[in-house]
């Protein structure tokens, strides 16, 4: 059950400031008439006035008891008041006919209805309707008090709101129940009734192998995965049964179905059950495609780097060949450069030859096979064993084309065709009237698609003008799917029934919705939505860029330009204030050691963040003693110490118990809740605002090491190792605001805008930082149409192309920077579709990431990708100027990258347990640990800085002059007094210090 706090239902703020109070609860002068027309008496009108500015600011009546004093005494001292009110005043005025009479004039002046019968229908038709779209209360409970104030009725009690919202939230629910379970045929549900029981020669029930998780990216797990993919397809239930289900209600339904076992779903009512397996079944299906699509890009990723490395070791074994020829080539020239006739040069040259002519040529024709890094010829010897897997792939899924170019498509069905064929060559031609006047060449596939550097290898020719005959079967199938593994990469191609690998285009906004919103969304980021207009704005703003620097360029003492290449030179290091080390120690000194578990324990007990774990389902019962064990679960999964471990440190619970909690009631989602609980209230303290303003974030990762067992681990070239990225977005006050938990193999960049557009805290950053890996000119250019500002530090940045706004207009000092020009033409012309994806995003039918997967693959056939490019090559340069005059950008820019790197290393200092390595195979486990210790790490970085903030105040008080550089220059990540080793205890009667957010130190700083 959602508390008050975590809905927008009015109530009075635990504190406010004078501008604040002024602003809200000053009578105006229309209301001063209306309380002297309406009262007799200081005290009445006084009452009459405190029931009104306080009706204005809730939306519903409260007794006066219930006023905070500060309101009361502001209206006091407003009305410039000297009278004296007794204790009972506010008690009697709550019981009297003359607060009923002041209701009913107060909601006649504001024009409010009582909340009735038809108030309750409001609730029933908002909630009702929503319901089907959304699952969290607290949501629902947000729609029914909007919809209440938009139709100007006083709000009810909370808790009536709050009973409502889950009755209809039940009903709808129930109501989607029963129509799944009237959807479903007799055979479907003989299916569903088969999932839940066991085999004879097995003790488990098919529905644990629906719920298996796919394995690491090996062939053989690939072979596994395609037949689990033919049973699941075998056991479909047919698409319309869900038809017309929302999927948000589909995945929750899913989601909840993949936490009971077989018996636990057959203890549950029968419509429910059936809409439960049903969902679950759809999941699974859709998520096996996707796992099937992302093991088989690995694979093919693995065979070609097979092939680059074959190359590289042929290079080594024929490095003795290759210089014979070379010195062979030295003897024929020297041969031709001497004097004498052109035959007594020739007899040279064949002195030098001799009889080797076929064996150089042979070698010659050998080393020309593998120039220019083609490795391509050898790629067979590592697809062979591939082949009759990757052929039953094309059986199981249906691949089709994003654009209207289909020939990709037509050579999947032609070498389907031809699957069985030995022979080495496959005939494209097919000659109709064969030896007649009107013979005919008939092409039986296109080739346009297949690139200049398989060209020779695939039809034995270098001229692509002229159609081949024939093709080479080996090099054709090799080169066909490694274009199927880039075409899925950057959204060409799309699996029908995936959702990762699906049609992109299909999440995104009509047209027809993409009209009405344009406008209002272009207020919304500042920016013309009318191509011209657009064009305009953005020349004239790069132009206006490169003016600025190109005449501030001479008197930039950190910048010169040699061999055109911008040079920084570093600025001097920032020395820290002289007693930041005096004040660190004495910080550090005064901090009490404390073990992770008792800190989980405090900011529990101010903050009550467990409050957001609870039973998955509604069909599971209630634990005893919950905080104690959603405390536990949280040490053990955000520590990484494993269940075992965890048991042995602590007595009476059991591993079981630890798992059990894990899988039934905390969910990624509730522990996204609780780090938006404590990043609400981190942001309240005063000491975080000296750090940063929350404007800014940087995004990093760090790797975490995995066993090799499972899609989501992959080998890391940087950091070496298998394992997966912690992606994390810190604010620049250093508090942790999202994570994510991504391979290794992906390009970062890819992740770096979901962090903020999935951000619901109160911190809300519009400018992103991040290093190389955080960039790339199509985020920066989706960015820029979001309303984000990203300010990468880019490593070997000057490798960069700077781009002109005007191909004509030259530049006085940095002119030789500049090597091209903008295509403004595909700008314009794909604006409103990229505006189009800007929509979309904003309007959750999509995320950065999905939609920068497809654009983070360089696709000749995409032209929104190309759009995008060309976007992010204008913002990127506009920022790389900037970046290269502004000194001080640069600084804030590195700051704030430091920051990222030491949460990356606090965090994982935080995950002490199993010797570094996350156990767990299943990858939903995997993304929960991570949260599971980004929850961790912001509970530590709560505790640090209320004890941080009492010390302060502690050390002025002893007479200590503290500076703003110094508290500027603290830090919360302090772990010196944190003990995570050892036998631990929890104990829920401890007592820490009230929380004061208030508690500042501004007047006695130096």
């Amino acid at each position: 059950m959602p508390c008050i706090h975590e809905t927008v239902y009015p109530r009075f703020k635990s504190s406010i400031t004078q501008k604040e109070l002024e602003e809200i609860y000053t009578p105006t002068e229309i209301e001063l008439n209306l309380s002297e027309k309406t009262t007799r008496g200081d005290i009445s009108q006084l009452c009459f006035l405190i029931l009104l500015k306080c009706f204005q600011r809730l939306g519903y009546f409260i007794p006066l008891t219930s006023v905070p004093n500060y309101i009361i005494q502001h209206i006091i001292s407003f009305l410039n008041l000297s009278i004296k009110i007794a204790e009972d005043t506010f008690v009697k005025y709550n019981n009297s006919g003359t607060r009923l009479r002041h209701v009913q004039v107060i909601r006649e002046y504001l024009n409010v209805k009582p909340y009735d019968t038809n108030a309750r229908h409001i609730i029933v038709r908002a909630v009702g309707t929503a319901a089907k779209t959304k699952n969290d209360s607290a949501d629902l409970i947000n729609i029914a008090i909007e919809e209440l104030i938009r139709q100007r009725y006083e709000l009810p009690a909370f808790s009536t709101v709050l009973r409502a919202s889950n009755r209809i939230k039940v009903a709808v629910n129930r109501s989607i129940y029963y129509q799944i379970f009237n959807n479903l045929r007799e055979d479907d549900r003989k299916r569903i009734d088969y999932l839940l029981e066991t085999e004879d020669t097995s003790i488990y029930t098919p529905w644990n192998l629906l719920r298996q998780d796919s394995g690491s990216p090996t062939l053989t797990h690939l072979k596994d995965l395609v037949k689990h993919l033919t049973w699941l397809t075998e056991q479909k239930i047919s698409s319309d049964i869900l038809l017309n289900i929302p999927d948000v209600k589909i995945k929750h339904f899913a989601a909840e179905a993949k936490t009971l076992n077989a018996s636990r779903m057959k203890e549950i009512e029968p419509y429910k059950r059936y809409a439960l397996a049903t969902s679950l079944l759809s999941v699974q299906l859709s998520k096996a495609f996707d796992d099937l699509a992302e093991m088989f890009i690995k694979r093919m990723m693995s065979i070609h780097r097979k092939g680059k490395e074959a190359l590289e070791l042929y290079r080594k074994k024929h490095t003795e060949t290759v210089d014979k020829l070379i010195f062979t080539l030295k003897d024929i020239v020297i041969a031709y450069k001497n004097e004498g006739t052109i035959d007594e040069k020739f007899s040279a040259i064949e002195s030098v030859i001799g009889e080797q002519t076929d064996d150089i040529l042979s070698k010659c024709e050998a080393h020309t096979a593998y120039s220019g890094n083609n490795y391509y010829p050898f790629l067979w010897k590592y697809y062979k064993s591939h082949r009759v897997t990757l052929f039953g792939i094309l059986k199981t899924v249906e691949m089709y084309s994003t654009s209207q170019d289909k020939s990709l498509e037509k050579s999947l069905l032609f070498i389907q065709t031809n699957e069985n064929k030995r022979s080495d060559w496959i005939n494209t031609i097919n000659i109709e009237n064969k030896g007649r006047k009107e013979e005919n060449k008939v092409q039986l596939v296109d080739l346009n698609w297949i690139s200049d550097s398989w060209w020779r290898l695939v039809t034995g020719n270098t001229n692509r003008g002229i159609y081949p005959d024939k093709i080479d079967r080996r090099y054709f199938e090799i080169c066909l799917f490694s274009q199927v593994m880039w075409d899925l990469k950057s959204g060409d191609l799309y699996i029908k029934g995936s959702d990762k690998y699906s049609d992109y285009r299909e999440q995104l906004l009509s047209w027809e919705e993409y009209e009405e919103n344009k406008v209002t969304y272009g207020q919304q980021v500042n920016l013309p939505v009318e191509s011209k207009l657009f064009i305009n704005f953005l020349k004239n703003w790069l132009h206006k860029t490169i003016q600025d620097t190109d005449q501030s360029f001479p008197l930039n003492q950190y910048v010169r330009i040699e061999n055109n290449e911008p040079i920084i030179r570093k600025s001097e290091k920032k020395q820290d204030p002289e007693d930041l080390k005096k004040i660190e120690g004495l910080i550090s000194k005064k901090l009490q050691p404390i073990n992770i578990l008792d800190i989980l324990t405090d900011t529990e007990l101010w903050l009550n963040w467990t409050k957001f774990f609870y039973p998955i389902s509604g069909h599971e019962a209630k634990v005893n003693n919950p905080v104690e064990k959603y405390l536990i679960t949280t040490f053990c999964y955000g520590c990484n110490l494993g269940t075992t471990q965890t048991a042995r440190s602590l007595e009476d619970i059991n591993r079981n118990q630890i798992s059990w909690i894990n899988q039934r009631h905390i969910s990624e989602d509730k522990i996204d809740q609780a780090i938006r609980h404590l990043i609400n209230s981190y942001n309240c303290f005063i000491l975080p605002k000296y750090w940063g303003t929350g404007k800014r974030a940087s995004a990093d990762g760090t790797k975490w090491d995995l066993y090799e067992q499972n899609l989501l681990s992959e080998y890391h070239i940087r950091y070496g190792g298998y394992g997966g990225i912690g992606y994390y977005h810190i604010s620049d006050t250093y508090i942790a605001l999202f994570s994510h938990f991504i391979p290794c193999g992906v390009w970062e960049a890819v992740y770096i805008l979901d962090g903020l557009l999935k951000n619901e805290s109160d911190i809300q950053p519009d400018i992103i930082h991040a290093d190389t890996q955080g960039q790339n000119a199509p985020v920066f250019g989706l960015s820029f149409l979001l309303g984000i500002n990203l300010m990468p530090r880019i490593r070997n940045w000057k490798d960069l192309k700077f781009y002109r706004a005007y191909k004509d207009v030259h530049y006085t000092h940095i002119d030789e920077l500049f090597s091209d020009t903008i295509d403004w033409d595909l700008i314009e012309t794909h604006l409103p579709d990229m505006f189009r994806v800007a929509l979309s995003i904003k309007a959750g039918r999509i995320t950065p990431s999905t939609i920068l997967r497809k654009l983070s693959t360089y696709s000749k056939k995409n032209r929104l990708y190309q759009a995008f490019r060309e976007l992010g090559r204008v913002i990127r340069t506009g920022f790389l100027i900037t970046y290269m005059m502004d000194e001080g950008l640069r600084s804030i820019i590195q700051a704030a990258t430091n920051k990222s790197e030491a949460f990356n290393g606090f965090t994982k200092w935080l995950s002490f347990g199993g010797e570094g390595i996350i156990a767990e195979n299943d990858r939903d486990e995997q993304r929960k640990i991570i949260k599971y210790n980004h929850l961790v790490a912001n509970c530590v970085i709560f505790y640090n800085v209320f004890y941080i903030t009492k010390i302060l105040q502690e050390l002025i008080i002893e007479g200590y002059v503290i500076g703003e550089d110094i508290i500027t220059a603290l830090s919360p990540y302090i772990r010196q007094h944190v003990n995570r080793f050892g036998r631990y205890s929890l104990d829920l009667q401890r007592k820490p210090p009230s929380i004061n957010y208030n508690a500042s130190f501004t007047e006695n700083v130096g």
